[in-house]
């Protein structure tokens, strides 16, 4: 007799099964997606802040060390200091020297000097240039001219000079440069000088130096983000007084800088003003500055809803246009003028 066996069928998946795996595939896939998206924004608001913090350090840097630098002479106080100017056009005021080592404009209009934005502030600050150079020659009486070692400075003529011995000082402007053998011998003649002559005779101990003026100030640098965003820039200006070749292009310093906010403290006032209220610049002997910095990529933080960043900026809410923002500053005590 023959025993009959019943065959297994091979069992798949039943459509409930199917549409299980489905689902789960769906929620893991979508986690997954999740967990990318939420990766990536935090990558690109961490690298924002990043960028952000790295500019706004070495933007903080450069005003502070120029306004701590402000009237450098290569002395000491220079209340205490007689400065002779002669130059014509003054680089600064002749009857008060020292009331413009340090000058600023608030909220400046849309036209102006530098085609900085409107509603920004500018500051200017005054003093002689770093490097310097000896006397070697016309020490023993005050004529038309002097002579120094070399020109390493590269001066012309028409530059506005600072010449000092840290008892006296005079500004005045060189009406030719022209080298002999190892001396350069400046000229300062009376058609670009109220005198040919200066305070005094000067000895080896005096340092010539140019007078420079250098300026901050924010301006549009015509570039846009991807998003079509304009990309603000913080611009240094610095030059030679009174020549007009290319020292005095300004220059980019840091982009993603939005604003810049100026106030200055009197000598012996605990108060800081703005500088529509400052009466005399030579009384201001430190300077508080805040810097807008901005992130240069759009879409990196909500434009609405309760994440929002929510941000004042002189007294003034920010617009939250999705882009990261952040502020800097400090204040920066005017090392020559502080006894």
């Amino acid at each position: 007799m023959i025993k009959l066996t019943k065959l297994k069928r091979n069992k798949g998946f039943g459509l409930v099964e199917l549409m299980i795996g489905l689902v789960l595939s769906l929620v893991i896939g979508a986690a997954v997606v999740q967990l990318f998206l939420s990766s990536k924004t935090t990558y690109r608001v961490q690298d924002a802040m990043a960028r952000i913090q790295e500019n706004g350090r070495f933007a903080v840097g450069f005003l502070a060390r120029d306004i701590r630098m402000a009237g450098y002479m290569g002395c000491g106080n220079i209340d205490q200091i007689s400065i002779n100017v002669i130059a014509e056009p003054p680089p600064i005021d002749a009857a008060n020297p020292l009331g413009q080592i340090v000058s600023g404009s608030n909220n400046v209009p849309a036209s102006n000097n530098f085609n900085a934005l409107a509603g920004t502030d500018i500051i200017t600050l005054r003093r002689a240039s770093s490097a310097g150079t000896k006397l070697v020659g016309n020490m023993s009486t005050d004529n038309a001219n002097i002579q120094i070692e070399d020109n390493s400075l590269g001066l012309i003529s028409g530059d506005t000079l600072f010449l000092s011995d840290c008892t006296s000082a005079d500004i005045f402007r060189a009406t030719n440069v022209s080298s002999s053998g190892k001396k350069v011998t400046i000229a300062h003649a009376s058609n670009m000088n109220s005198d040919n002559k200066l305070s005094k005779a000067y000895g080896s101990d005096a340092e010539l130096m140019a007078f420079e003026a250098i300026t901050y100030f924010i301006r549009d640098t015509g570039r846009k983000t991807s998003s079509g965003d304009p990309i603000r820039a913080l611009w240094v200006q610095r030059q030679f007084a009174n020549r007009s070749d290319a020292s005095a292009a300004a220059a980019e310093l840091v982009e993603g800088v939005e604003n810049m906010q100026i106030e200055y403290g009197m000598e012996g006032e605990n108060v800081m003003v703005t500088a529509d209220a400052v009466t005399d610049w030579s009384k201001v002997a430190r300077v508080r500055f805040s810097l807008l910095l901005q992130s240069l990529e759009g879409n990196i933080t909500p434009k609405t809803g309760s994440n929002v960043q929510n941000l004042v900026y002189d007294g003034q809410p920010v617009e939250a246009d999705g882009r990261l923002r952040q502020v800097f500053g400090t204040m920066v005590a005017i090392r020559n003028r502080v006894r």
